[in-house]
């Protein structure tokens, strides 16, 4: 393999490894949930899903695991405090 792709695939590496190199500002995906799928985004207001607890709450269990998932590379939503 030449050295210059070498020396690509190492950087790709490294910088795989250090998740604070990247703000994932912008995101559209389809949430696979037990019941359905769901349409998720997330946009300069924050996220939104297709789901019905969204819709009441601004939040939901597809928006939270898809942000445990990016964790760091996205803005964390607010979540309300468990009394």
């Amino acid at each position: 393999m030449h050295s210059s792709i070498i020396s690509r695939i190492e950087k790709a590496r490294t910088y795989a490894e250090e998740k604070e190199r990247v703000n994932i500002t912008t995101l559209n995906a389809t949430f696979r949930g037990n019941h359905s799928k769901y349409e998720l985004s997330l946009d300069e207001a924050g996220w939104h899903c297709s789901c019905s607890s969204f819709g009441v709450r601004a939040m939901c269990s597809h928006t939270m695991a898809v942000e445990r998932m990016l964790e760091g590379m996205v803005r964390a939503q607010e979540t309300p405090s468990i009394s």
